[in-house]
């Protein structure tokens, strides 16, 4: 009798149920008896990738309820990432509702409309600048601390950002 090339390919159903049935075999023959630990918890405190020079340091920090620096910093910066999109999506908001309002102003109240949209949008653009600076200097800080490059942070592109707002606010 011949067989098919695809009869010797098992499935991961198949796969599955020789491991269950393996699994059960070994329990019915009470080879998981008395396992050190046996009906009780984990231990997944310690992370085996942790360096050894690492652990007592970590185990500090988690005892104390306390994270390492850079991720303190890494929160800090997300916080203020978050602030700064804010202060621009408010200023975009504020000014279209103002640019829609002044279709209705007589033309002598126009030109001091305006005026007053620009001081604001100037500010917003002040302040923004002045909080990206400070952001990008802690986002330099942070990127040399942080133990893998995957987790390092892209500085703000103040310039592009406050384009756009100009953009917009015109």
């Amino acid at each position: 009798m011949s067989r098919n090339v695809t009869d010797n390919k098992r499935t991961l159903r198949d796969w599955e149920s020789a491991i269950d049935k393996q699994i059960r075999e070994a329990m019915e023959r009470g080879e998981f008896d008395n396992l050190p630990g046996a009906g009780k918890p984990l231990d997944l405190a310690d992370d085996p990738h942790t360096p050894d020079d690492w652990r007592m340091a970590f185990k500090i920090l988690k005892d104390n309820k306390v994270a390492p620096g850079w991720i303190e910093h890494g929160k800090t910066i997300r916080d203020e990432l978050r602030a700064l999109q804010l202060l621009l999506d408010n200023q975009i908001r504020w000014q279209s509702e103002h640019r829609a309002k002044m279709k209705l102003l007589a033309p002598a109240k126009l030109i001091a409309e305006r005026e007053h949209l620009a001081q604001a949008r100037d500010r917003t653009m002040r302040d923004y600048r002045q909080r990206a600076e400070t952001l990008n200097r802690l986002i330099d800080t942070f990127n040399l601390q942080v133990p893998d490059i995957q987790l390092q942070v892209p500085r703000v592109r103040i310039d592009e950002e406050l384009q756009c707002l100009a953009d917009v606010c015109k």
